[in-house]
C-alpha cells in the first residue's frame, strides 16, 4: 500500500510534536523524517521552518517552530499554544540534548513508563532505587483544567545515584507533568545543586513514527555546574537504554487504557490519572483495543 492510502490521525490533528533537532536542521538546512507513518520534509529558510508532505497529498497545513532545541509540527490548527518551559531560558542553567532513539511501542506506552516509579529499584539497579527500598510512597495526582495538563506532586524516592554530580544516596523529590499525550516533563530536586533553578529538568518528547515505532527526543535543563557535558549525556543515556528493551517486550505495545486488561496498584495513581485523561478525550493512536487486536 502507497503511503497516499494513510490517513494523518486525528489524534495527532492539532498536536505539536518534536520532529528533529534544531541543531540538526539549522546546521543542514533541510532534512526529511516522518511522522505517522508519513514522510515530511524540513527547510530552514529566511529564518523560519517550512515542511512539506513528500509523496502524500494530505490537504492539511503543517504549522511549525523552534522551541527548546527542537523543531515542532503541529498539523492543522493548534489545539493550544505550546507548553512553556521557563528553566530553558535561565542562563546559568546547563541545556543538555540528550539526543533522538528509536524504539518499538506505543507512544502512550513510552510516556506511561516516563510517568513510573515502581520500576526503579529494579530497572534502574544502584542509580535510581535499590533493594530494598521499593516502595512507592503515596503521592498527589491532579488534572490542571485551565492548561489542560496533569500533574503529579509530592512524590519522593530513595536513590543511590539521584544525579550525575550526586555523591551519597538521597531521598529525591519529584514532580511529574504530562504536558499533553505526547510530552512528559519531570522536575527532580537536586539536594547538591547551586539553587539556579528550582529543579533539574527531564524531558521526554515523543514523535510518532506509527502506532507502535517512535523516536524518543530527550532533553534535560540541570544545575550541575560540576559535570561535563559528555558524563550528563551519558548517564541519562544509561536510563534510557536500560528502559528501551523493557518497552520493546511490553505485550501489547499499545497502551490499553481499561482496567479489566492491566489492573492498577496504589503506585501507579499518575498511570491511572493519565489513562482516564486519555479515556475522556478519545484518544485512539497508539491505544490496544481487544475487539480488534490480540496479544502475541
Amino acid at each position: 500500500m502507497s503511503e497516499q492510502k494513510y490517513a494523518f490521525s486525528t489524534c495527532l490533528m492539532g498536536e505539536w510534536m518534536v520532529v528533529a533537532s534544531a541543531q540538526t536542521l539549522l546546521e543542514t538546512l533541510h532534512l526529511e523524517t516522518v511522522v505517522d507513518r508519513h514522510a515530511i520534509r524540513l527547510r530552514y529558510t529566511e529564518n523560519s521552518v517550512k515542511v512539506d508532505w513528500i509523496k502524500s497529498d494530505l490537504p492539511f497545513n503543517i504549522h511549525a517552530q523552534i522551541a527548546y532545541g527542537f523543531v515542532w509540527i503541529c498539523v492543522g490548527e493548534p489545539k493550544k499554544p505550546l507548553f512553556q518551559l521557563e528553566e530553558y531560558a535561565i542562563p546559568q542553567a546547563r541545556l543538555v540534548p540528550c539526543g533522538a532513539y528509536g524504539v518499538r511501542t506505543s507512544p502512550l506506552r513510552a510516556i506511561e513508563n516516563f510517568l513510573d516509579m515502581a520500576h526503579f529499584p529494579y530497572i534502574h539497579t544502584g542509580i535510581l532505587g535499590a533493594e530494598p527500598e521499593t516502595m512507592v510512597k503515596p503521592y498527589q495526582v491532579e488534572y490542571r483544567k485551565a492548561i489542560d495538563e496533569i500533574w503529579a506532586t509530592e512524590c519522593f524516592f530513595t536513590q543511590p545515584l539521584a544525579a550525575p554530580s550526586s555523591s551519597q544516596p538521597q531521598e529525591t523529590e519529584y514532580i511529574y507533568r504530562v504536558a499533553t499525550p505526547l510530552n512528559a516533563i519531570l522536575y527532580k530536586v537536586n539536594t547538591q545543586a547551586e539553587g539556579i533553578i528550582p529543579a533539574d529538568v527531564i524531558c521526554l518528547f515523543i514523535q510518532p513514527i506509527n502506532e507502535t515505532q517512535i523516536r524518543a527526543h530527550l532533553l534535560m535543563i540541570l544545575d550541575d555546574q560540576i559535570s561535563s557535558m559528555t558524563d550528563m549525556v551519558l548517564f541519562q543515556q544509561k536510563i534510557f537504554t536500560q528502559d528501551k528493551p523493557i518497552l520493546e517486550n511490553h505485550l501489547p505495545l499499545k497502551l490499553p487504557l481499561h482496567q479489566r486488561i492491566e489492573i492498577p496498584t496504589k503506585a501507579d495513581a499518575l498511570a491511572t490519572a493519565y489513562r482516564k485523561w486519555l479515556l475522556e478525550k478519545q484518544w485512539s493512536y497508539g491505544v490496544f483495543s481487544p475487539e480488534k487486536e490480540h496479544v502475541v
